[in-house]
């Protein structure tokens, strides 16, 4: 009788439990599964954050804000995703000089350090080694890659339109972000909240 009723407790838990990630699905969170693109580029530019057959979930109406990993669709191709880092809402000046992007003349600068790692150029094939940096918000922090010394991702500056927002890649030299495609539709993104699994390195 005990064990029993313990499985019916135990039923009743999962029952509840089920309902309650079927709403969470239905109307709070959506997952998707980050896929392998046809251009190597897009694969580069998540690293380190992020990588190809990660699930992720993401906040269904949010729209990310300053600093926040977002994933939108794409301003030019609207059957492929971009993902980016927001460093530009409406009415902000975007400047990146090189590896070093401000917003409003304010910049992230890295905590700490978080080793290297060995990224393939997407269209050479060559390793280039490249430093990994540690960025602390206050509320959370994130992962990015620079070049090592004597490369250079240029120099970029833009005004951010209405309704638009300026997405930046974690991989701040090997990138695929507002740089190349423009600013992006805010309509259209929403937030990356939580990596739930895949392989990293």
């Amino acid at each position: 009788r005990d064990v029993r009723g313990f499985m019916r407790g135990l039923l009743w838990v999962a029952g509840i439990a089920g309902a309650i990630i079927l709403l969470l699905n239905l109307f709070v969170f959506d997952s998707w599964v980050v896929p392998h693109a046809e251009d190597k580029g897009f694969e580069t530019s998540i690293l380190p954050t992020l990588k190809a057959e990660d699930r992720i979930l993401l906040r269904k109406g949010s729209t990310p804000r300053y600093t926040e990993l977002a994933r939108c669709q794409h301003p030019t191709n609207s059957s492929r995703y971009v993902v980016g880092r927001v460093f530009g809402e409406p009415g902000d000046r975007v400047e990146i000089n090189d590896l070093r992007v401000t917003t409003n003349g304010r910049s992230t600068s890295a905590a700490h350090g978080c080793g290297e790692m060995m990224v393939a150029h997407p269209a050479t094939g060559n390793l280039i080694t490249m430093s990994c940096g540690v960025v602390e918000t206050g509320s959370w922090s994130f992962q990015f890659l620079n070049a090592q010394t004597g490369l250079s991702a240029g120099v970029h500056s833009a005004l951010v339109e209405a309704g638009k927002v300026f997405l930046v890649s974690d991989n701040r030299l090997l990138h695929e972000d507002s740089r190349d495609f423009g600013q992006v539709d805010s309509s259209t993104c929403e937030h990356i909240v939580y990596r739930l699994w895949g392989e990293h390195y």
